[in-house]
């Protein structure tokens, strides 16, 4: 461990937060959005709706939610690289 210089382990550190990041950030703005939408009105009165019609409504997949965190994440991904890690 000491013979790695401490720019490598930011450049590891940087490279697990670039996944891990933005899809935490992603779940969290899910959740948020999940919270905080407006209610919608239900376009049919039927007497039963299926299940799967309902559990497909709210299921988001990994990379909704992995792309909707880096569009937030980015510009702070860029200034990490462009002030620590483009000397690598």
């Amino acid at each position: 461990m000491d013979r790695v210089a401490p720019e490598t382990w930011y450049a590891v550190g940087f490279f697990f937060s670039l996944i891990l990041g933005p899809f935490f950030i992603g779940l969290c703005l899910m959740k948020l959005y999940r919270f905080y939408r407006p209610k919608d009105v239900p376009e049919s009165d039927e007497n039963s709706v299926s299940v799967v019609s309902q559990i497909s409504a709210q299921r988001d997949g990994f990379f909704k939610m992995y792309l909707l965190g880096l569009a937030v994440c980015s510009p702070g991904f860029y200034y990490i690289y462009m002030r620590f890690l483009v000397h690598i």
